[in-house]
């Protein structure tokens, strides 16, 4: 549920607000008014948002924990210390989100205004506040735009797909890590090796179970969830296969393929996406390609099949796309002004 801090006029009365706040929270009941924190407002929030009839996804709520965590409810903000009425004014909000847009980014700050403004409307809800503030601050971005670097809408080479292979199985041989490290980094090899050989999304890999799989067939059972054309079968390239056996005889082969590294004695323990993300950009800032993101495979995956002449159908099977234009127009893109003359010679 989260740490609960209290602010007082000496350290003695703080540690008996937050013993108060402890001992009401175990009873499942805390009592809202207006002289209540808007840290203490925010954890009784997020109990509610966390209940499965909330509406929210689990994907959503995670990051609004996260978000509130990381610039709310932190040393040095500025409403940190505020009760509900107080951090409910324009001008303490705007500068606030400011700030949090100047130092972590125009998204930070937007996603850290939709969290502000779920307490502040939980408030109106409860009949302690009648006005949400917020709702008179327009957007707020950061005074220098953060530099995007990343390409979404563009395709590895083959030779550059290798590259980063490679990369990742080097960091993975090194013997000098600790044995901590080289799990991981033989972890995140290995994913790199499977996305680039099936051109599956980061989160269907996390995903993939051993059961999953049938290295004696050269198949994967791919379960997606996006749409009903994304839960396929694929066909493993054989040295995929000859990986993914390597990493059966190393790992064992109950629980999840990808398992968080973290975690050896827990193969059920789902790897992080916000870790696994990461750990991809790490091997392709260290491999030269920083433009790169993980859907970086799945492009790289449809151009290669593309480019030996698959027919669009079977690039989108492989996929998972519901509609084959959508792999066409989106993944391999249309070339209204090239040369025509592979056509003409049909006509």
């Amino acid at each position: 549920m989260g740490e609960i801090s209290r602010v007082a006029r000496t350290k003695r009365l703080a540690i008996e607000a937050v013993e108060t706040a402890l001992e009401e929270r175990e009873r499942g009941h805390v009592e809202m008014t207006s002289g209540t924190s808007l840290v203490a407002a925010g954890e009784l929030w997020l109990t509610q948002i966390r209940r499965t009839d909330s509406g929210l996804s689990a994907r959503t709520v995670q990051d609004y924990g996260r978000t509130f965590a990381r610039y709310i409810d932190v040393q040095g903000s500025s409403v940190r210390g505020l009760s509900l009425v107080q951090v409910n004014d324009p001008q303490r909000l705007r500068i606030f989100l400011q700030k949090v847009a100047d130092r972590h980014g125009t998204g930070a700050a937007k996603i850290s205004k939709s969290v502000l403004s779920g307490i502040l409307n939980f408030a109106i809800e409860n009949g302690i506040l009648t006005t949400n503030a917020l709702r008179q601050i327009r957007p707020v971005r950061a005074q220098t735009a953060k530099v995007q670097e990343h390409d979404s809408k563009r395709a590895f080479t083959r030779e550059e797909r290798d590259a980063v292979i490679a990369y990742a199985d080097k960091l993975a041989r090194d013997e000098s890590a600790n044995p901590r490290t080289r799990r991981k980094r033989e972890t995140v090899a290995d994913l790199v090796a499977f996305m680039a050989g099936t051109g599956v999304r980061i989160n269907e890999a996390r995903g993939l179970r051993w059961e999953d799989i049938d290295l004696k067939t050269n198949a994967a059972h791919v379960r997606g969830t996006k749409t009903r054309k994304s839960d396929r079968r694929l066909t493993l390239p054989s040295w995929l296969t000859e990986r993914l056996t390597g990493r059966a005889e190393r790992f064992g082969t109950k629980g999840l393929v990808f398992s968080s590294p973290h975690h050896l004695s827990e193969p059920e323990r789902v790897w992080d996406q916000s870790n696994s993300a990461k750990a991809l950009a790490s091997i392709f800032d260290g491999s030269g390609f920083s433009w790169a993101i993980p859907h970086t495979f799945r492009r790289t995956v449809a151009t290669l099949l593309d480019q030996a002449g698959v027919p669009i159908a079977r690039i989108a099977d492989q996929l998972g796309h519901a509609d084959p234009a959508m792999t066409a127009s989106v993944y391999l893109g249309r070339d209204l002004m090239g040369d025509k003359r592979s056509v003409a010679e049909h006509l």
